[in-house]
């Protein structure tokens, strides 16, 4: 007789059906009760997927300063793969979203990770990409331009 791990058969939703946030906020909300968070998310557009943390946003803006794109970049694929969106109305709306800083959460990150804001804030400065951002008066700011080809220099 094989253990319990020789007798289970992980699969993934995914594998049968394709995973679209946008259907399955609006089967939750049909089927499950679901009602609708106000106004966006911060860093993108959508107000119906991964709402119910604080990390997340925090998660996505470290994304951002790493590696350039955050939570609207991802968030505007999935439309663009779903054919809900052309890449134009992407581009406009992750140069408006992709970015901004979960600031007001700030005190909660802190509180979490038992720290200082102005420990938490070094820690976030320590791993911005230098070659991507450069911080001035108003935060990280973007040496490139979204939608145009970027070279490092």
């Amino acid at each position: 007789m094989g253990t319990l791990s020789d007798d289970l058969e992980i699969t993934h939703l995914s594998f049968y059906e394709n995973w679209d946030p946008y259907r399955n906020y609006l089967v939750a909300k049909e089927f499950c009760g679901l009602e609708d968070k106000e106004g966006a998310n911060i860093a993108t557009f959508t107000n119906f997927a991964q709402n119910d943390q604080y990390l997340t946003s925090l998660h996505y803006y470290l994304m951002y300063l790493k590696f350039g794109f955050g939570r609207a970049t991802a968030d505007a694929g999935i439309e663009i793969r779903r054919g809900a969106m052309t890449r134009d109305q992407a581009i406009n709306l992750v140069k408006m979203y992709d970015g901004n800083s979960p600031r007001k959460f700030f005190g909660i990150y802190s509180d979490y990770f038992k720290m200082s804001i102005e420990e938490f804030e070094t820690y976030i400065d320590k791993f911005a990409n230098k070659k991507l951002f450069e911080q001035t008066n108003e935060g990280w700011v973007p040496k490139f331009e979204v939608g145009k080809p970027f070279l490092f220099n």
